[in-house]
């Protein structure tokens, strides 16, 4: 999560929003394990009024009801719904209607941030930009839900994906711009858990419903769209009068790339954490399929198992999130947490990858939140260590750290679909793929030279302006 760079004291050009967006289920454990850490920490004050109660609410209420339509597709949904409409390739349609649209939300959501830096709307910056995104996820899962043919689908995801990408990241960017340093621990980590909890919420109604798609979408988008109105008609986002800032297409660039040579350290932490999310992308895909083909699964039965463990995956997230946190602040250091969750990552991979018994799948998961966990407790701390302290451009270095998690989330399923077809179809090589890319992104973190003895706390995670 980012905080928004004011008007007068540097452009908000230079670099696209730094907060991480998760683009699957799995990665809504990481991130909630980062904002989890952020209630674990005091934050110096500033000149921000305190948000009232009912304030915070609206805006728990919005987060809870988009990560409800935003993931739980995603997760669950979207395999049903090809399955229903393109049974015979749906391995090839899910990894297409999954990753087409997370590159959309890669690309584009950075730059409706910087577009939204340059409104002046009586409406306010954000609100317009928010209000937007959530009529595109409504419509987008409308097409879902009422029509029956593979273009539409994908078609509709996609627009509905970017939709709910930009009203996430509107949402995120308010919180920059309003949300007070002493308010920001509380509140990140019942966010971070809202994060976590939504799409299981979200499963369950979703298994109840598998035969509506009516239910599996349009009623999962209407209660994010009755969310998202809700919170726009309440929101504090008065209109900004400061001149716009000049818009350079070059300042844009700038935000998406950096030298490794002379940053190693820096390329180093992106590789290794874009290793790691591709393997947490793989992870996710074909959860569904493995469980009916393998298993004999009915998708009522998945929706029940995917709820269930993935309740038991939120304590066990949690749990590595802490513990990770806590041992690395008292020990100083950080690699060895990084690379045991990385490794571990890859060993849930091969249980799960391997299942011939519910009890195996669920070992897999949970070992797969409890890797999460870890990571993300660990990982932006590391980030923090090696930034170069001389550029004074924490905010667009983080930005470029961020695209090592999302842009991998979106190649993911097109990885998961290429190894599944070179693999004849057999769903245990995309997870053996993906352990191997996860130990992978363990050992590049051996290079990097932070040094044993951390200069920043774990649980420092800093909201940049």
């Amino acid at each position: 999560m980012s905080r928004e760079p004011s008007e007068e004291s540097s452009s908000p050009l230079s670099a696209p929003e730094a907060y991480e967006l998760p683009l699957n289920q799995s990665a809504t454990i990481q991130v909630g394990a980062e904002r989890i850490g952020e209630a674990l920490t005091d934050k110096p004050d500033d000149d921000l009024p305190k948000l009232r109660t009912g304030y915070l609410w609206a805006i728990y209420i919005a987060q809870l009801t988009l990560y409800i339509a935003f993931i739980v597709p995603i997760a669950f949904s979207l395999a049903i719904r090809v399955a229903q409409v393109a049974p015979e390739n749906r391995d090839a349609i899910l990894a297409l209607a999954v990753g087409l649209p997370g590159l959309f939300v890669v690309i584009g959501t950075p730059i409706v941030g910087i577009f939204s830096d340059r409104t002046r709307s009586r409406f306010g910056r954000r609100r317009p930009w928010l209000l937007f995104g959530s009529i595109l996820g409504l419509v987008g899962s409308a097409a879902i839900a009422l029509t029956g043919d593979v273009t539409s689908l994908v078609i509709g995801w996609c627009v509905a994906y970017t939709g709910y990408g930009i009203a996430s990241s509107m949402l995120n960017t308010h919180l920059g711009d309003t949300l007070p340093a002493l308010q920001r621990g509380r509140v990140m980590g019942i966010l971070g858990a809202i994060t976590q909890i939504a799409p299981i919420l979200g499963i369950s109604m979703a298994g109840a419903l598998v035969t509506s798609p009516i239910g599996l979408f349009l009623l999962p988008a209407g209660i994010a769209f009755v969310g998202g109105l809700f919170f726009t008609l309440v929101m504090k986002d008065p209109k900004v009068n400061t001149p716009r800032p000049e818009l350079k297409i070059s300042k844009i660039f700038e935000g998406f790339y950096f030298n490794p040579r002379r940053y190693p350290n820096l390329a180093w932490v992106w590789i290794s954490k874009a290793c790691v999310f591709l393997a947490i992308s793989m992870a996710g895909l074909y959860g569904v399929y493995l469980l009916t083909s393998r298993l004999g699964m009915t998708p009522a039965e998945i929706g029940a198992l995917l709820a269930v463990t993935g309740l038991a995956s939120v304590a066990t997230g949690i749990l590595g999130a802490v513990g990770s946190g806590y041992l690395s602040d008292k020990l100083k250091t950080r690699k060895p947490f990084l690379i045991f969750s990385a490794i571990a990552l890859g060993g849930s991979m091969i249980i799960t990858g391997t299942a011939t018994s519910v009890p195996q799948y669920i070992l897999g998961g949970l070992l797969l939140s409890l890797s999460i966990g870890v990571y993300g407790a660990v990982d932006q701390a590391l980030a923090l260590d090696v930034l170069p302290r001389e550029t004074d451009e924490n905010g667009r270095f983080l930005a470029i750290i961020g695209i090592g998690s999302t842009l991998p989330q979106a190649i993911g399923p097109f990885a998961a679909g290429l190894v599944l077809a070179l693999g004849s179809g057999n769903y245990t090589i995309v997870y053996i793929v993906g352990a191997i890319i996860a130990v992978l992104g363990a050992l590049l973190i051996l290079p990097i030279t932070a040094g044993r003895r951390a200069d920043l706390d774990t649980h420092s995670i800093q909201i940049m302006k």
